[in-house]
């Protein structure tokens, strides 16, 4: 015979409210003696993007300065009329194996035709990349990338204010029809196209989503949508990005060179050789300079540059008075000139001419300076 359990004896004889009472009143007593209960975190929302035109908000001076950069205008659609119309009714001869581009526009943007080997037959051109030189990029369909971007052999040159070959391009044959039209590129280097010319913006499939065209404020700032939430709530916000109290000059050569390119985006040849090309490529050339070595950190991009000012707006003798905070003769207002070496030729002027001269690059003009500060065998 099976056994009695005991709580269920006892339970049979306790009327049900009477367990319903202790119940409660336990729950009472346990209720008395717990740990206050804690609200599960709210995990605090990621800064989002907000725009340029919230910037101004605060920022207006920047954002005037910066709506004259040749940040302002890097990345646009070909439908954009400015874009169009410096190419529309212009032919450009680019010689065998590729032919003759003719150029055209309808409401899609613009396409160019090579007559003497596909008719009619257009080739579509979807983006506008760079400011002083206006290079075009299409995406298309790959089988085994998915997507690759073709960058046209032929950009504007804002120096003659005409058609150029793109710096970069390959004279070798072309392997697809395609390619007759321009570089291929894939992977990483195609992102990075894109990456460097926009705020925000991702390819997916032959698509760029997200986009938030040109360099603007937040691609070096970072998203702002929190520092405008303080800002709007309080009279001093704290610094926001590279407005850090330790931002230093390795911080600044880290953001420049993320798209102004740094030794580890060329080869060890390239930086033995140290060819003209790279003038485009400044803290490489910087990195290699006497006077950024012994600097001591001190030395940094917005030393001489004001990043949200374009460039044509400083002087040469604004230049000048940058070197000359360091390298003048020693007076009692200069102190820190004791350890630098002074000039003997020209000791107040003609400092870039002679150690950081401006170089023609085919196409695109005379404009650039490679930043390698240097005493130059040349001169």
């Amino acid at each position: 015979m099976a056994l009695p359990n005991p709580q269920e004896s006892v339970l049979n004889r306790i009327p049900v409210a009477a367990v319903l009472i202790v119940l409660v009143a336990l729950g009472s007593m346990v209720s008395r003696h717990a740990p206050p209960a804690v609200a599960p975190a709210v995990k605090a929302a990621e800064p989002t993007y907000v725009g340029r035109r919230v910037c101004l908000e605060c920022h207006s001076e920047n954002h005037q300065l910066h709506s004259h950069h040749g940040h302002a205008t890097t990345f646009r659609s070909t439908k954009d009329p400015e874009v169009a119309g410096k190419f529309v009714g212009k032919s450009y001869d680019a010689g065998e194996p590729f032919g003759t581009y003719t150029y055209h526009a309808d409401d899609q943007g613009l396409f160019v035709r090579i007559p003497e080997k596909f008719g009619d037959q257009p080739f579509r051109l979807e983006y506008a990349l760079g400011h002083k030189s206006m290079t075009l990029l299409s995406l298309l369909p790959d089988p085994d990338e998915g997507t690759v971007a073709l960058e046209h052999r032929v950009s504007w040159m804002a120096a003659a204010d005409s058609l150029g070959k793109t710096p970069g391009q390959h004279d070798g044959i072309p392997e697809t029809a395609a390619e007759l039209f321009g570089h291929r590129h894939e992977g990483r280097i195609m992102r990075k196209c894109v990456y460097c010319h926009v705020t925000t913006g991702e390819i997916v499939d032959q698509q760029i989503v997200d986009l938030t065209a040109n360099v603007n404020c937040e691609k070096c700032h970072g998203p702002a949508s929190e520092h405008v939430r303080l800002a709007r709530a309080m009279k001093t916000p704290p610094p926001f990005s590279v407005g850090r109290a330790d931002w230093d000059a390795e911080s600044e050569l880290q953001l420049c060179g993320d798209c102004h390119r740094m030794p580890r985006d060329i080869s060890r040849k390239q930086l033995r050789e140290y060819p003209d090309l790279l003038a485009r490529f400044q803290p490489v050339g910087l990195l290699r300079s006497e006077c950024f070595v012994q600097s001591g950190g001190r030395l940094k991009c917005t030393t001489c540059h004001n990043p949200h000012q374009t460039i044509s707006a400083t002087t040469p003798r604004e230049h000048e008075q940058n070197c000359l905070a360091c390298h003048a003769e020693m007076s009692e207002t200069n102190q820190a000139a004791a350890s630098h070496v002074v000039c003997p030729v020209s000791p107040t002027t003609g400092c870039i001419e002679c150690h950081m001269p401006a170089l023609k690059l085919d196409g695109l003009g005379d404009g650039f300076h490679d930043h390698w500060i240097r005493v130059r065998d040349d001169k």
